[in-house]
Order: C-alpha cells, then sequence, then structure tokens
C-alpha cells in the first residue's frame, strides 16, 4: 500500500458540488482505502437485496469509474448511521468482580 493511502486526508470543501471517496474519507477521518471498503460492501450488499443500516448510500453519479455523491447526501448518511457496538458481537467483559 502506498504511504499517501496510510494517511488521513484533510476535510473536504462542504461547498464543493461532489465529494468522492478521498472527500468522504477526510469527512469521516479515516483512510481513503477504509472508505473503499465502505463503499464495495455497500454496493454488494445492495447488488444482493440485502442493503445493511449504515450502508454508504448509492453514489448521486459516477464519472468515468469513479462514485462521487454530493456533500449533503453524505453529511445525512454520517448523521444517520449506527454507533459504535451497533450490530451485535461478543458482549464485553464483566470486570467488576
Amino acid at each position: 500500500m502506498k504511504e499517501a493511502e496510510k494517511e488521513v486526508p484533510r476535510r473536504p470543501d462542504t461547498e464543493a458540488v461532489y465529494w468522492t471517496l478521498t472527500d468522504i474519507a477526510g469527512f469521516l477521518n479515516v483512510q481513503v482505502n477504509t472508505a473503499r471498503v465502505y463503499n464495495a460492501r455497500a454496493s454488494l450488499n445492495r447488488r444482493k437485496g440485502t442493503p445493511k443500516p449504515g450502508d454508504l448510500p448509492k453514489p448521486d453519479a459516477i464519472f468515468g469509474r469513479s462514485p462521487v455523491w454530493k456533500p449533503a447526501t453524505i453529511i445525512a448518511w454520517s448523521e444517520e448511521r449506527p454507533g459504535m457496538g451497533v450490530g451485535g458481537g461478543r458482549p464485553p467483559k464483566d470486570h467488576s468482580e
């Protein structure tokens, strides 16, 4: 993996017409590859007909092979997505003993 892909991009321009995955990564404060994974998983879930809460929304447009979203789409999605710990998983250990 390239060193630049490991860095978290700067915050995107909220006045831009569209955001790329790099812009979304900057907005969410995650690496670009993480945003790519969010998109890939959401796309797969949509294709299988099993979308999950918190999936990245369908792109507002596609330029060539690059999906793009309106900033308002991503901001609204970010505010509505489930937080950490949603979806089950192993319960935390009880350290009260």
